[in-house]
C-alpha cells in the first residue's frame, strides 16, 4: 500500500512498472527484439513469442515455472517473458509505436480500454468464437471483467485477474471491544458504531465516550489515505462519477455530495489517522502492527495470510442496501502488429488459463469454487468464501480512450485537496464537474 501521493489509483500501481531485457538463459528475453516471427531457435520449429510484463522478482520466478510448462506442452511456440519493475508503460508505449513491441502484454484496466479504442491490440473477437479452449469462453467471464477489452462489441484482450476491494478486519481487537464480526448486512452505520468502539485514547476511552480525548489516540478503527477510491463510496450510495453514456460526470448529484461528505468526514478523524501520522508510520503498516483495526484493501493482499487474526470480510454496504466493491482488473493482449497473431493467440490463452489458477481472483465463474480455491490458496482460506461474493458486486471504473486526462483532474484538483488540505468538496464540486465534463465532451 502506498501514500495517496504515490497512489492515486489502484490502476496507477500499473503505470509505474517497466520491462527491461533478461538473459534467454532462463527462457528470458530481449525486450528490443522485434514483434516475434523467429523460430526458438532451436530446432523445435516452434515460433518465439514475447511477452512484456511488470513482474518483479519472485512474481517473474513463479510466472517462469508456469511458462516453462506450458512451452513443454506446446509445439506452436516458446513463450519468453521480458520482466522488470521499472517505467513498464513508458516502455511499453515507445515500442508498440514502432516495430520491435512484444506479441503478448500484460496489460491494466484502464490500457487496455485506451487501446481497444486505439486498435493497438489485435481484436480477437472471432477467434474467441472458434475456440473451445476454456479461456475463450467469454460467457463464463464476469460481465465487469471484459468491459475494458470490450469496444463497440469487438474484444481485444481477456482478463486474468478482477480484485475486489474487501474489509481486513483485526479479529482480536474485535473480540476485546466486544463487536461482532462484519456480515453482509453490514452498511455504512454499522461500520462507523464498530470503527468509533475500537478507536481508543491513550487511557483506554473509545470515540463514543464523553472522556474520549481525540489528542491522544493510540488505536484507530481505520485508515484512509485517498484509498480506497471515493467511487466506491459513490456507487454505495447510488451515485456515479461518469455517466454510461460518457457525457456528464454527476459528481455535484445529492447521491455523490453525501458520499463525498462520508469519505471527507472518514479522512478528517478521529476514526482515522491524520496523512501525517500515515506517512510517518507507513499505511497498511499502521494495521499490521495493530494501530489499525479495520482495512480496506484488494483481494489478493496478504493482510489474512500473514497476520494473526486477520480475515476478510466485504465492504459494507450504502445506506440503501447498495452493494458495490471496486474491482481491479487486470489481463493480456496481443499486439496488433505481431507476426504471428495465430501462435500468439493461442498462447494466450494458454497462459491466461494458467494464471486464473494462480492468482486471486479469476475473473471466471466456473473457476469461483470455494474448495477448489481453498486447495490453491490455503493460507487465505478463511477470506475465500466473502471474497467470492463480492465478485459479484465488483467493477471497475469507467474507462475510456481519454480517462487518463479525466483522472488527472478527478484525483489533482479534487480529491488530492479533499485528502491533504482538509478542503470541503462542496466547494471543489462545482468547477472541478465543468473540466471532467469539458473532458467527456472532447
Amino acid at each position: 500500500m502506498k501514500p495517496f501521493s504515490l497512489f492515486k489509483s489502484v490502476c496507477a500501481i500499473i503505470l509505474t512498472l517497466a520491462i527491461t531485457a533478461c538473459s534467454s538463459g532462463s527462457g528470458s528475453g530481449n525486450g528490443d527484439s522485434g514483434g516475434g516471427g523467429q523460430s526458438s531457435g532451436e530446432g523445435s520449429g516452434k515460433v518465439t513469442i514475447r511477452l512484456a510484463t511488470w513482474a518483479g522478482a519472485d512474481e517473474a520466478k513463479e510466472l517462469q515455472q508456469i511458462l516453462d510448462k506450458l512451452n513443454n506442452q506446446s509445439s506452436t511456440y516458446q513463450i519468453i517473458q521480458d520482466s522488470n519493475p521499472a517505467e513498464y508503460d513508458t516502455r511499453l508505449l515507445t515500442q508498440l509505436t514502432g516495430q520491435s513491441g512484444p506479441d503478448l502484454l500484460w496489460i491494466s484496466a484502464q490500457r487496455a480500454a485506451q487501446f481497444s479504442s486505439q486498435n493497438v491490440m489485435l481484436d480477437i473477437t472471432e477467434r474467441l468464437k472458434g475456440s473451445d479452449h476454456p479461456a475463450a469462453n467469454t460467457e463464463d467471464y464476469y460481465e465487469a471483467s471484459l468491459q475494458p477489452f470490450t469496444y463497440k462489441d469487438r474484444i481485444y484482450g481477456l482478463p486474468w485477474l478482477q480484485q475486489p476491494i474487501m474489509l481486513y478486519v483485526n479479529k482480536a481487537l474485535f473480540d476485546e471491544a466486544g463487536i461482532d464480526y462484519p456480515d453482509e448486512s453490514w452498511n455504512w452505520d454499522d461500520f462507523i458504531h464498530a470503527a468509533k468502539k475500537l478507536t481508543k485514547d491513550t487511557s483506554g476511552a473509545t470515540a463514543d465516550d464523553p472522556a474520549f480525548n481525540a489528542n491522544a489516540v493510540a488505536q484507530w478503527g481505520f485508515t484512509v489515505n485517498g484509498w480506497p477510491p471515493v467511487q466506491m463510496f459513490i456507487w454505495q450510495n447510488g451515485g456515479e462519477v461518469i455517466t454510461e453514456d460518457f457525457r456528464e460526470s454527476p459528481i455535484d448529484s445529492p447521491e455523490s455530495l453525501e458520499a463525498f461528505r462520508f469519505y471527507a468526514d472518514l479522512i478528517n478523524g478521529p476514526l482515522t489517522p491524520s496523512q501525517q501520522v500515515i506517512r510517518d508510520r507507513g499505511f497498511d503498516q499502521m494495521f499490521r502492527s495493530g494501530q489499525v483495526a479495520m482495512f480496506m484493501g484488494g483481494a489478493a493482499d496478504d493482510l489474512d495470510s500473514t497476520i494473526d487474526h486477520v480475515q476478510a470480510y466485504r465492504v459494507p454496504a450504502g445506506p440503501g442496501g447498495i452493494k458495490a466493491t471496486f474491482g481491479d482488473i487486470l489481463g493480456m493482449g496481443i499486439n496488433a502488429k505481431t507476426k504471428n497473431p495465430d501462435a500468439a493467440f493461442e498462447a494466450l490463452v494458454d497462459l491466461t488459463d494458467a494464471i486464473h489458477h494462480w492468482k486471486i481472483m479469476p475473473p471466471r465463474t466456473s473457476l469461483a469454487d470455494l474448495k477448489k480455491l481453498q486447495e490453491m490458496h490455503p493460507k487465505k482460506s478463511h477470506s475465500l468464501e466473502a471474497i467470492i461474493a463480492s465478485m459479484e458486486h465488483a467493477r471497475p471504473y469507467r474507462y475510456f480512450a481519454n480517462y487518463p486526462d479525466w483522472d488527472n483532474i478527478f484525483w489533482n484538483q479534487l480529491m488530492d485537496p479533499i485528502v491533504n488540505a482538509g478542503t470541503d468538496p462542496e466547494e471543489l464540486i462545482p468547477q472541478v464537474k465543468k473540466l471532467l465534463d469539458g473532458v467527456l465532451n472532447k
